[in-house]
């Protein structure tokens, strides 16, 4: 499975943010910025919703590291979030990865960084989902996405294991 175009310039987004707040890494709140910047579903959701992240943004704001050249890693948090998000684009029978992914698996570990912080702002996996539907269809597996929603299989990686499983059957 791909990421899709929008995807790319999400992450494209995500690291102008860093670069410009002054990190030498990517986090999970760089990319919910980041999706701030681009034409993409998740952008629609939050200004439907009135979800504005201005404190978020301004937390972020670090003293500029000229040391840091462009060597910008992904934090272990985002790094598992991207890798959930494939397992939500393939639950919503999607044959790309898309930034609403990467949203339904931040909402869905809500541990996260990026989990606390959307639920902070009151932003839950069912509204997510809702707001979805009035901007798209979607067509899921409704078994699937029980276990996605689940915080605690998220932590202990059952969707991933899930995939794994039936990758290996099919």
């Amino acid at each position: 499975m791909k990421f899709n175009k929008e995807f790319d310039e999400l992450l494209k987004h995500s690291r102008e943010t860093a670069i410009e707040c002054g990190w030498s890494y990517l986090s999970s709140y760089h990319f919910l910025i980041g999706m701030l910047k681009s034409d993409n579903v998740p952008n629609k959701i939050f200004k439907n919703r009135n979800w504005e992240f201005e404190q978020l943004s301004k937390s972020l704001i670090k003293e500029k590291n000229e040391a840091v050249k462009g060597n910008y890693y992904l934090t272990k948090e985002i790094e598992t979030s991207i890798k959930n998000a494939k397992y939500y684009s393939w639950i919503y029978g999607e044959t790309e990865i898309k930034p609403e992914h990467l949203i339904f698996a931040m909402l869905a570990d809500k541990k996260s960084d990026a989990g606390k912080y959307l639920n902070s702002v009151g932003m839950d996996y069912s509204e997510f989902k809702s707001e979805y539907e009035n901007i798209k269809e979607l067509n899921a597996n409704k078994l699937l996405e029980s276990i996605g929603k689940s915080n605690l299989a998220v932590q202990i990686g059952i969707p991933k294991l899930i995939k794994k499983l039936i990758k290996n059957v099919a």
